[in-house]
């Protein structure tokens, strides 16, 4: 309970903060302020399911923020999945994930594109 407590006050948080960016800041980070808004409400979940599938792909976190957009793109697209339970079986195989059983993947794609300009 604290935890789900403290984790609201730290989202408040960071919705002010973004809130208070000027359009220049965000511009410089490469996102609209509607998506930074819903990037910071995002579960925290999300975003480290995609560097999870990532490092499936031999991408690690550095390559998959690379292209801010895409980026962006990518969580949106996890946020959304209905794959979720596929997903998470899928990637507790750890080490055994192969890309090639990604397929259900709406982002599996992308993976292999940034895999292959790596």
């Amino acid at each position: 309970m604290f935890e789900w407590i403290r984790r609201l006050a730290r989202q408040d948080h960071d919705l002010a903060t973004i809130s208070a960016l000027g359009e220049r800041d965000l511009s410089d980070m490469g996102v609209s302020r509607e998506q930074a808004l819903n990037l910071a409400a995002m579960p925290r979940a999300i975003p480290a399911r995609v560097q999870a599938m990532g490092r499936v792909f031999d991408l690690d976190a550095d390559a998959l923020q690379r292209d801010r957009a895409q980026w962006v793109n990518m969580v949106e697209t996890c946020a959304e999945c209905p794959h979720t339970l596929e997903c998470r079986s899928f990637l507790s195989l750890g080490d055994f994930a192969r890309p090639g059983a990604a397929g259900f993947c709406p982002n599996s794609a992308a993976f292999r594109g940034q895999t292959a300009a790596a």
